[in-house]
């Protein structure tokens, strides 16, 4: 049950699409990644992944389990650049600092 209401919570709200300049912003707290549902298309993507929260935190962009990219710690007030270049799929945009992603810190990024 709880994980049928995490589903239904992270397909809540809209999907952010990644402009032409292939910039994605995404914000992390202790209890959220937004945007939780983006799309960009397949090639150079730059995520500025700025941390809100109280505690440290990371951004793991990851393919069927296996991790893609990721940032290094982010401290509270602090922003990180992750330069990727993703081919076609659904990816998992999560901090997996603590039990982050256990309580909601993740969203996707789809890219098609």
């Amino acid at each position: 049950m709880v994980a049928a209401s995490l589903a239904l919570l992270g397909g809540c709200g809209h999907t952010q699409a990644v402009g032409s300049d292939g910039i994605l912003q995404v914000s992390l707290s202790e209890y959220r990644v937004t945007p939780q549902s983006a799309r960009a298309r397949p090639g150079p993507l730059i995520l500025v992944v700025r941390n809100y929260g109280r505690l440290t935190h990371d951004l793991v962009i990851s393919l069927g389990g296996h991790p893609e990219a990721s940032t290094k710690p982010i401290a509270p007030g602090q922003t990180a650049d992750l330069a990727v270049t993703l081919p076609a799929g659904q990816y998992l945009m999560a901090s997996t600092i603590l039990s982050d992603q256990d309580l909601g810190a993740y969203g996707t990024l789809t890219v098609t």
